[in-house]
């Protein structure tokens, strides 16, 4: 079947995008074809700054959505209706400061302005420093405005009892969710009322596309409540176990062009 009037939502790290900058070539090429007669939406936690350029890649012309639904632009109309969600700040000074002994360092971001306590090089490839203007120093002394989140590092053995005070202390008004297993961990404090569930669900609102006619794909934790929203919510083979749980279709991984590999099977019939 010919796909038209789709809302195709994509994420891009481990999607379609690997070690921060290599595309899966295969599907950025299908997106783009289908960007013609469908809305393709990039869906990510990245800021703007480091995902216009795949936005323009594709020849774009809907919403993007940056810092996992939190941001919500169009960079091709600026009528378009613009979500900026934050939140408080003195909750991820107060996160950092109670847990430097299990945290090795975190950064916020408002905008293009990233908030990091100690610049060090490992950091690098995830503060997207192109475009960015890099500010240092105690949190407390340098973060003046409220941002979206914040990614922290941290020490793989202190990870129960990181998420036992985030559950103490904020009681659901704020959640950690963490992207590795590895040493340091990886880890994201979030406001688990900005998803990009929520963010795709107004856009499809917006645009008046039925939910029958919604595809998304992801690979990450934050990608489940994008992936339970679409009739054709798809994981990659490389996904976080709880979203390979979630998920109702699963695809190949990057390596695999997993995204072109599910877009050619639904148009071919091969999906139902």
């Amino acid at each position: 079947m010919k796909l038209k009037n789709y809302l195709i939502a994509v994420d891009l790290d481990d999607t379609i995008v690997t070690n921060f900058s290599t595309k899966d070539e295969k599907s950025f090429a299908k997106l783009k074809e289908l960007a013609k007669d469908n809305l393709v939406i990039i869906a990510t936690g990245r800021p703007n700054r480091s995902s216009i350029d795949y936005y323009n890649y594709l020849d774009l012309n809907g919403p993007l959505i940056n810092y996992n639904g939190a941001w919500i632009h169009n960079p091709s109309d600026p009528k378009y209706p613009v979500t900026m969600i934050s939140m408080d700040k003195q909750k991820i000074i107060d996160f950092y400061n109670d847990n430097k002994d299990a945290i090795y360092n975190l950064f916020s971001e408002v905008g293009d302005d990233i908030y990091l306590d100690s610049y060090r090089i490992e950091l690098h490839p995830f503060l997207h420093l192109d475009g960015g203007r890099l500010h240092t120093g105690p949190l407390e002394e340098i973060l003046t405005e409220d941002p979206a989140g914040a990614i922290f590092f941290a020490d793989k053995d202190k990870k129960e009892r990181l998420e036992k005070y985030v559950a103490d202390k904020f009681k659901g008004d704020v959640m950690i969710r963490f992207w590795n297993h590895a040493n340091p961990l990886i880890g994201e404090f979030y406001n688990p009322h900005i998803t990009k569930g929520i963010a795709l669900e107004n856009i499809r609102n917006h645009y008046g596309i039925s939910k029958d006619k919604t595809i998304t794909f992801g690979d990450g934790h934050n990608d489940i409540d994008m992936i339970t929203f679409a009739k054709y919510g798809v994981a990659m083979g490389n996904s976080h176990p709880d979203l390979l749980k979630a998920a109702k279709y699963v695809t190949g991984s990057f390596s695999e062009s997993g995204v072109y590999e599910f877009l050619t099977k639904l148009e071919n019939g091969e999906i139902k």
